[in-house]
């Protein structure tokens, strides 16, 4: 995925060591990485951060490898890295992959550097080996999280010359290979200049509480940065949902009296213990930043990844027909917690369709999911579209009609009902664009389904509780 206003796309972190849900491994149908195959997470991922790599010797000096873990059923963290390296690219081949430096512990890219050594021979060996193993693993680049040892322990002179070297060595090669860098703050150890000549974009760890202006006060060139974000819980600033993101890329930022957009959205990451928000977040983030052009939509693997929690608010528009649709859902922990800790994850979904007609929305019980859907399509001035539509509850509560018809020339019944368990959790349809009065035009619901599946575990216990 590649868009305008970010030039180095929308991108993710996976941090190998961890499996989600406790005691799954990779193959686990439940698991973190699985999900990110099933729903198709890796369509909007441009690069994907694999962390952590650490430095070992190589015949002549040092190369990179994966960092080592042992995971249920006998695998190991190059197990994983390879899994990876093929299923992502299986659905998204034109993913590309970043190898995420350790920043802790014996092994960073400080370690490169030996007493009494020669740093110009050791970067320069380094440099060649690493993209050796990038050729030789398919993967394109490398990215340096900045943070703890690595960033006290490698010096200035040393940054300067190890990340221009690397630099130098990737601009050889007839592939373009990348250089990411991600600091958690700015240290004294960094040579600013050199981050401005080496690196293609720098997306500072924001979450971790450190402002912008600290990274820009030091000389870090703006047009080189990125937006740091990450969905975990309990983190000093973290961020709230897609849409808080969301905002805060769009309107970019001032520096020296200038405006300036993102390089690119970096978030850590895919499989923290709350995975399902996580990705489910990665993905409306991706449709509010890169809106679809296309008038197919289709929520259900969205939610899908959040684990299929029920929706607490639908919000309409309408007045002749139904002229847009978008729901939330709210499900509840632990993996698709929200960022505040309190075992609940709110997901709002995109708007379908156009603003034209009347805002009109009803909030959800949990205990009273919606099981039917109906309504009528028909010509309404010539167009094929959803001239009405309402909803029934599980008690038998009805919501609706939305759309007065008025104008329609036909009327074609329809309704869509839950299966015993289940209930409505996402919409998939067709929008169309159509002139309005005035000379405007607007998008209005041309087709719509309903997408009914069982509640997670999680809520499935809380609606359990209410109807006790």
């Amino acid at each position: 995925m590649s868009t305008n206003s970010l030039p180095y796309g929308q991108n993710a972190w996976i941090f190998l060591n961890e499996d989600e849900p406790p005691h799954t491994n990779y193959h686990s149908p439940d698991s973190c990485y699985q999900s990110l195959i099933n729903n198709k997470v890796y369509n909007d991922v441009n690069m994907l951060g694999l962390a952590f790599f650490e430095v070992t010797n190589a015949a002549q000096g040092s190369t990179i490898k994966i960092g080592d873990a042992s995971h249920p059923g006998g695998l190991h963290n190059q197990d994983y890295l390879n899994f990876i390296l093929r299923d992502a690219r299986q659905v998204n081949p034109s993913v590309k992959f970043l190898a995420t430096m350790v920043y802790s512990g014996n092994s960073t890219l400080a370690s490169i550097f030996k007493p009494g050594g020669n740093p110009t021979t050791e970067a320069t060996n380094f440099a060649n080996n690493l993209v050796n193993y990038l050729q030789a693993n398919g993967m394109n680049g490398l990215d340096i999280d900045w943070e703890g040892d690595v960033s006290t322990q490698m010096t200035q002179a040393q940054f300067k010359i190890l990340f221009s070297t690397i630099r130098a060595v990737f601009d050889q090669q007839t592939t373009k290979y990348y250089l990411s860098f991600t600091p958690a703050w700015p240290t004294p150890t960094i040579d600013y200049p050199t981050v401005n000549e080496a690196f293609d974009f720098v997306t500072p760890q924001f979450y971790d509480g450190m402002p912008l202006s600290s990274f820009l006060s030091k000389g870090i060139a703006p047009e080189k940065i990125g937006y740091g974000a990450q969905f975990e819980p309990g983190n000093a600033a973290p961020n709230s949902s897609a849409q808080q993101v969301a905002s805060e890329v769009t309107e970019g930022f001032t520096a020296n009296g200038k405006q300036y957009t993102y390089q690119d959205v970096f978030m850590w990451r895919f499989n923290s213990g709350n995975f399902q928000f996580e990705q489910a977040q990665f993905m409306i983030l991706s449709q509010l930043l890169q809106p679809s052009t296309s008038a197919i939509f289709n929520d259900a693997p969205i939610i899908n990844a959040a684990g299929n929690p029920a929706i607490s608010k639908i919000t309409l528009r309408s007045g002749d027909v139904l002229n847009a649709i978008q729901t939330q859902n709210t499900g509840f922990g632990p993996y698709n917690t929200g960022t505040q800790n309190n075992n609940t994850g709110v997901f709002t979904l995109p708007q379908h369709g156009g603003n034209g007609g009347q805002e009109q929305q009803f909030e959800l019980p949990q205990n009273d999911p919606i099981v039917a859907v109906s309504g009528y399509t028909g010509l309404w001035y010539g167009w094929h579209c959803v001239l009405q539509i309402s909803f029934t509850s599980k008690s038998g509560t009805t919501y609706g009609p939305y759309g007065t018809m008025s104008g329609a020339a036909t009327r074609i019944a329809f309704e869509q009902k839950a299966a015993p368990g289940q209930s409505l959790v996402a919409f998939n349809g067709t929008s169309i664009v159509v002139p309005m009065a005035g000379g405007e035009h607007s998008a209005i619901i041309s087709g719509i389904n309903a997408v009914f599946a069982k509640p997670s575990s999680e809520t499935q216990l809380v609606t359990d509780a209410l109807n006790a």
